[in-house]
């Protein structure tokens, strides 16, 4: 970490809050914050040799066709899903004999669940003194587009994530370490940002009547509050940190998310890191969002990029297991920049039977397994692009309910339940996310 850094201590300046504004998208076939209603449309793209004054550039677009793999049937996403459960039990079934997909075993303090951890080989490893355990469960994830197109939500900016479960009383000085060290680029210029997609406690899926827990509350609770790093020594005794919460930012109109803003310190060390904290309590454990809640996590996606400064760091994003919400919340941003850059006009020209949303699912499984966990949240990306295609090329939005919101009812206890280990179907509704 010391060679991130300059040599003189830089200028502590108040970190600005979050710009909690309305993402690019409108909403209008989703549902859409209250503060998003009077906002003005999108602006549409200008063509190359156009400036924004021209007729050519102001006049409507012609509506290009909207690629295949958005208007699949819902037997076709199954088959699709189960695909991708096929080539995860492939990978499962090589890992004995191929370093690629090997696994450590399940650590029954530092795992919240025995079915998910990372691939040996694509793990977050704390910098910690030889001899002492350096797991943690999370990922590296990065996503990289070969469009030739990109629109401004992701110009310039590579998608990197870390992907974690949801923190355990045991492991709250893991996640604070893993912060300081990996969000460590640049300090006051680029804040650490994390994404919380789950309530600390939730209906025990074996008994709804009882409530489990789903993450365990690693933060400061009140304002002026803070915990301290590390006390125990576990990681080393050369790492003592704190962290403070400093304020309760404004939350964002006609959602659920909170804001928070803390403040990290470390023994020895003359900097401080910001930290935003969102948490957005209002996914459920079992699939995909409600129609009226989509428009809050496009919300939610383009607040922590504007709070991610230049974009240098990871942004750490977490939900209970860490693969089912968390890889559907990563999965749907970066498709979202595909479609708003343009990259799937005339598709099929280009890309005749390619489905970048099967292609970029399957990229995620290979950095952490299970991303995208359950076939509701499959078909959810589906649904919500589909509906945000119709928008950006103004054509009609499709009314009724999602086809996941009907599905649901029926499949709830069956098939969202159903999970991957060690190449078998096994019930393990407890670590749905």
């Amino acid at each position: 970490m010391e060679a991130l850094r300059s040599s003189t201590k830089r200028a502590h300046s108040a970190t600005p809050p979050p710009d909690n504004s309305v993402p690019q998208v409108d909403g209008a076939c989703l549902g859409k914050p209250d503060a998003a209603g009077d906002a003005a449309p999108p602006a549409k793209a200008v063509k190359a040799g156009e400036t924004a004054a021209s007729p050519e550039a102001d006049s409507k677009p012609s509506m290009p066709a909207m690629p295949f793999f958005l208007r699949l049937e819902e037997a076709d996403t199954k088959e699709k899903y189960a695909e991708l459960v096929r080539l995860e039990n492939e990978r499962l079934a090589r890992g004995n004999d191929d370093p690629e997909w090997g696994r450590l075993n399940p650590d029954p303090v530092l795992d919240r669940y025995n079915n998910i951890h990372p691939w040996a080989v694509n793990r977050i490893k704390l910098q910690v003194p030889e001899g002492v355990n350096d797991y943690i469960n999370a990922s590296p994830v990065t996503l990289v587009s070969t469009a030739s197109t990109q629109s401004t939500l992701k110009k310039g900016i590579q998608d990197k994530y870390i992907c974690m479960q949801g923190p355990k009383k045991q492991t709250v000085d893991h996640v604070w370490h893993m912060v300081w060290h990996e969000l460590a680029t640049p300090y006051n210029s680029s804040p650490a940002v994390i994404i919380m997609l789950s309530p600390t406690h939730g209906p025990d899926p074996n008994d709804p009547t009882k409530q489990m827990e789903k993450c365990y509350p690693y933060f400061p609770m009140e304002e002026g509050h803070e915990i301290m790093i590390n006390e125990t020594n576990e990681l080393g005794d050369d790492f003592k940190g704190k962290i403070t919460f400093v304020s309760r930012e404004p939350g964002i109109p006609g959602t659920s998310i909170e804001v928070r803003k803390f403040e990290m310190t470390v023994e020895g060390e003359d900097e401080e890191k910001p930290i935003f904290h969102y948490l957005y309590p209002s996914w459920p454990d079992f699939g995909a969002l409600a129609e009226e809640n989509v428009a809050s996590i496009l919300t939610l996606m383009e607040v922590s990029r504007k709070a991610n400064g230049r974009g240098e760091n990871p942004r750490l994003v977490h939900c209970s297991a860490g693969v089912g919400r968390t890889g559907t919340f990563v999965a749907l941003e970066f498709l979202l920049g595909e479609l708003l850059g343009g990259s799937w006009e005339n598709w099929e020209e280009k890309h005749a039977g390619e489905d970048p949303v099967f292609q970029t699912v399957n990229q995620l499984r290979e950095q952490r397994k299970t991303m995208v966990q359950a076939y509701e949240q499959y078909a959810f990306l589906y649904e919500v692009l589909r509906k945000l295609w119709e928008e950006k090329y103004e054509a009609p939005c499709v009314g009724g309910e999602h086809a996941h919101e009907k599905r649901a009812e029926m499949a709830k206890r069956k098939e969202v339940c159903d999970t991957v280990e060690d190449g078998n179907q096994k019930d393990v509704c407890g670590t749905i996310d």
